[in-house]
């Protein structure tokens, strides 16, 4: 009986040595494909980052960032950093001179249209000179103006003697503002330029020579034009024993104008819309008033 027992015994203690055996083992196993998992799990982590960077790299590499308009603008405006956005853009589609720096783009003018997004190139943009201390607004109701003028219009402003002579007055000038009720045009002149315009104001009305304005067909491409007008040495003494003549001058032009202005709306009222609009597009010029025309009426000088 105590034999039996102690056989009992041992082969309970063998089968709990065996069961703790093979759950060291398995244990083991276990901890050693746990561990295998692991470094597979690293190496498949390692090996995606490095393809991940890679690829980024090459993205990188096939693409450049530029600085691009973030909404539409108008010829002659000035660009500002709010008007700009980054985008990035393949370097195989990439035009020539393009400017990816906003520094060299902020402060510089769009010589044409420009649409949002666009690319912008150094053949698309004007160097903004310095603002000049001695310019200044100046409102003129005299102009006779091209039917297309607008708001943003460049225009030569011109005066035309009765003799034929024909001279630049101002060059390449921008319409800040234009009233339709009256038209009233509203520009930015230099010092020099509104010298120039008084003696032209007075030549006009002393001689029944007519100012007008002339549309750039492309002002972002064409250059501006030289001023030709002579100031007149006997108006410019004029003005200086009465300088009330400018604003005289200036105020016989604008009814002229005015004048005329108001015979065209005369004549619309007692036609129909379709048939002046006809009469329009069948002139010559677009303009109000044809180099043909006839001059300002305008009071003499006595």
């Amino acid at each position: 009986m105590f034999k039996l027992r102690r056989k009992t015994r041992h082969l309970l203690f063998a089968a709990g040595a065996g069961f703790i055996l093979s759950a060291l083992i398995a244990g083991s196993l276990w901890l050693a494909y746990a561990q295998q998992v692991r470094e597979a799990r690293q190496a498949a982590e390692v090996k995606w980052n490095q393809e991940l960077s890679a690829l980024k790299e090459a993205v990188e590499h096939s693409t450049v960032k530029v600085w691009v308009p973030s909404k539409p603008l108008e010829t002659g405006q000035m660009i500002t950093l709010e008007d700009l956005t980054q985008q990035e853009l393949p370097k195989d589609r990439i035009p020539d001179q393009l400017l990816t720096s906003s520094e060299d783009i902020v402060g510089r003018v769009a010589k044409l249209s420009l649409q949002a997004n666009m690319p912008l190139t150094e053949n698309l943009l004007w160097e903004n000179e310095p603002l000049s201390h001695d310019l200044r607004y100046r409102e003129m109701g005299f102009i006779q103006l091209p039917e297309a003028a607008g708001n943003g219009s460049m225009v030569d402003v011109r005066i035309q003697f009765p003799t034929g002579q024909d001279y630049i007055l101002l060059s390449k000038k921008k319409i800040s503002e234009l009233r339709d009720q009256d038209g009233v045009v509203t520009m930015t002149l230099d010092e020099k330029e509104l010298l120039s315009l008084s003696s032209a104001i007075v030549d006009a009305y002393l001689h029944k020579a007519s100012i007008y304005a002339l549309l750039y067909v492309e002002p972002g491409i064409q250059a501006e034009a030289i001023p030709t007008y002579p100031a007149n040495e006997a108006v410019l003494q004029l003005m200086k024993k009465d300088p009330n003549i400018v604003k005289q001058a200036e105020l016989e032009l604008a009814a002229s104008a005015r004048a005329r202005l108001d015979g065209e709306l005369a004549v619309m009222d007692g036609q129909s819309s379709a048939a002046y609009a006809a009469g329009l597009s069948s002139a010559s010029g677009q303009r109000r008033i044809s180099d043909n025309e006839a001059q300002f009426v305008m009071g003499s000088s006595d």
